[in-house]
């Protein structure tokens, strides 16, 4: 008869290495903290534009074509990069294919004024006699009392 040898039969474990659990929690929260940025859009998609302050401010009306001036000076119209000598004539195609009136001009307040004003002369020329200025609301900021 063979008799087989248990050398831990009669040992008790008194502690547990929670080192290995540990590591893979880290390694999933990083993926989690990963993936989650990679996902998260912002109202211009992935473009951060920091629009000027205004107390008044409302978010734009649907039927209208936005016209995106980042702090690189890239034009984006209704998320799409457009090059800045074609602005008015893909303002007009857009125009034409959709009677749209509304122009919503959501320009980073960085650029030179003089971008946006001729954003809107070539709107106007086209048609888009609505002209919105996309702002955001100022942070609350704390009472004097």
């Amino acid at each position: 008869m063979i008799r087989l040898k248990r050398p831990n039969a009669n040992r008790h474990i008194f502690g547990i290495n929670i080192t290995p659990f540990t590591d893979v929690c880290l390694v999933l929260l990083i993926i989690f903290m990963v993936t989650a940025s990679a996902l998260t859009k912002t109202e211009e998609g992935n473009l951060r534009l920091n629009l000027p302050k205004a107390v008044t401010a409302e978010t734009p009306m649907p039927q209208s074509l936005t016209v995106r001036i980042t702090a690189n000076a890239e034009y984006l119209l209704n998320n799409m990069p457009v090059e800045a000598s074609a602005v008015e004539a893909e303002m007009r195609r857009y125009h034409d294919e959709h009677q749209v009136r509304l122009l919503v001009v959501r320009a980073d307040e960085g650029i030179p004024y003089r971008m946006v004003v001729e954003t809107i002369d070539s709107a106007r020329k086209v048609g888009l006699d609505q002209i919105a200025l996309a702002t955001r609301k100022p942070a609350a900021e704390p009472s004097a009392e």
